[in-house]
């Protein structure tokens, strides 16, 4: 039911629909067998005369049994289907493209991953408020917030996700282009794209893409990005677009972003570049020998015993920590030495690409 109100734009929409189809099964359900039992006992049970006793029964085992073992069983599968869906929004595997989202009042900025599969380029690709993605692959959205606490949304994807100023968030599903897309009239897509006045001039990136932009019938479609926690006096206007392109149309704009673009340098080459200027390469191997620190090569997603005992993932968050605040996540074994260090964010991300290139 839940697909008639809202389009189906990922490989995870489906599921989500029979999770939340199921639930309102069981809340249906419960409601009318409740109120039928409601109404039952106050005919059933009415005082019918001046005087008459109501009637007592202290205890039912056998319905106190039904009440506990039936909805236990009913929250069980709950929790499992759920827990099922968390993990396939966690845990993606490698077969996925990384994108790097950065929230801020009131806008979305995108940076994408230039690999071999997607493009070739030393440097790599960002949009604004417009996030262009391939149909059919896997990808991973590294989400982080300049300023306030912001919420990634897009209904289609049935994807939410908090965007946060101090820690990295992920999310990761299949985006597809759906029959209602592909099929769409185009007095549906200008009634379902609609906009007045003053959001074309506010918001324009909230346009149908797809017709903006020509891209052919049944190859593109076009969903929209809501910021789903309040964020300040311009909230509302803090919306996007994801277009979602045949692969062959993808590429195309790949090539054309490049062309246009390309100023942002975000690569593990100039992540060795930084490693060899910024002093790195006096405590930190990249070949695998141990010095004061640990070497990064093979690190990436490794585990690693802190000095209080705990353990920690090599991942992004722990790599930017260790940056800017290494006092907090000593490795056990080695001395607590390491002062603060001033990156930006592409130099940190840069750091980043070359321990992930060093597997």
């Amino acid at each position: 039911m839940l697909e008639w109100f809202i389009d189906t734009g990922s490989t995870f929409a489906p599921q989500t629909n029979f999770v939340m189809n199921f639930v309102n099964l069981i809340t249906g359900i419960a409601f009318l067998l409740t109120n039928a039992a409601l109404v039952y006992f106050i005919i059933k049970y009415r005082r019918r005369r001046e005087g008459e006793v109501t009637s007592s029964i202290d205890t039912n085992h056998t319905i106190e049994v039904i009440w506990t073992v039936i909805p236990s069983i009913i929250l069980a599968i709950l929790f499992l289907l759920g827990l099922k869906d968390f993990r396939e929004l966690r845990a993606s595997g490698q077969n996925f493209k990384e994108i790097l989202v950065t929230a801020r009042q009131w806008a979305w900025n995108f940076i994408y991953t230039t690999d071999s599969d997607w493009i070739q380029s030393p440097k790599k690709l960002q949009t604004d408020n417009i996030l262009y993605l391939e149909e059919g692959k896997r990808v991973k959205l590294i989400m982080k917030s300049k300023d306030v606490i912001h919420s990634f949304y897009v209904p289609e994807f049935r994807v939410k996700e908090d965007v946060l100023g101090n820690i990295y968030t992920y999310v990761t599903f299949i985006p597809i282009i759906s029959e209602r897309q592909k099929n769409m009239s185009e007095q549906e897509r200008e009634f379902f794209y609609r906009l007045t006045n003053d959001q074309k001039e506010k918001i324009p990136q909230v346009e149908d893409q797809c017709k903006k932009e020509n891209f052919p019938k049944g190859t593109c479609a076009t969903y929209r990005i809501f910021c789903a926690e309040y964020c300040g006096k311009d909230h509302s206007y803090m919306l996007g677009s994801v277009v979602v392109l045949k692969s062959e149309q993808f590429r195309k704009k790949m090539e054309e972003l490049k062309e246009q673009q390309g100023t942002i340098i975000i690569s593990a080459e100039y992540g060795k570049e930084l490693y060899e200027s910024k002093g790195c390469k006096s405590c930190h191997s990249i070949d695998g020998s141990k010095l004061v620190g640990p070497s990064f090569k093979g690190s990436w997603n490794s585990k690693r015993k802190l000095i209080d005992g705990s353990i920690v993932v090599v991942d992004e968050n722990y790599i930017t920590n260790s940056i800017l605040e290494p006092n907090k996540q000593v490795v056990e074994g080695y001395p607590n030495i390491m002062p603060p260090q001033d990156l930006s964010e592409e130099q940190i991300q840069s750091i980043i690409e070359l321990i992930k290139s060093l597997k």
